[in-house]
């Protein structure tokens, strides 16, 4: 393996890392500001996505690469999406849970209801596996016709 295939693996686990911290840290996606300035940042990263496919920095199937380096964005946008359907549909906000208690934010704190914990988990365990599945669909979609 060589140093160039290290950077690259190390660039793309940290770009899983990223996602992973979006997923956690939903609760930052209810302040609006926050929301635009995490999907300004993830669109950059995954524009860095492109650039290497351009430069032929790509140790993956053609275009994997780009989803890769966009999971990051696609994560912020479907869970941001999970949270405005939540909302629409069960006309309250919901907040996500860690352990049967309400889990902060890194900026914002959690004002849920505990009494509603059922309608809580229920959208804590839809957050966290809808992108989960959409980005895997993607994964397979470009695997059985691109590769």
């Amino acid at each position: 393996m060589t140093l160039s295939e290290v950077y690259f693996y190390m660039i793309i686990i940290i770009y899983q890392f990223l996602s992973l911290v979006i997923l956690v840290f939903t609760e930052d996606l209810k302040d609006e500001k926050r929301y635009k300035k995490y999907f300004k940042i993830s669109f950059l990263i995954g524009l860095l996505g492109i650039i290497m496919e351009v430069l032929n920095w790509n140790y993956f199937c053609r275009f994997n690469c780009v989803l890769m380096t966009f999971t990051p964005f696609l994560t912020l946008n479907i869970a941001k999406g999970t949270m405005i359907l939540f909302e629409k549909i069960f006309k309250k906000v919901p907040y996500q849970t860690h352990r049967g208690k309400l889990s902060d934010g890194i900026w914002i704190e959690n004002k849920g209801d505990i009494k509603y914990r059922n309608y809580y988990n229920k959208y804590t365990f839809s957050i966290m596996i809808l992108p989960i599945f959409i980005i895997t669909g993607l994964f397979i979609l470009i695997k059985e016709n691109v590769c």
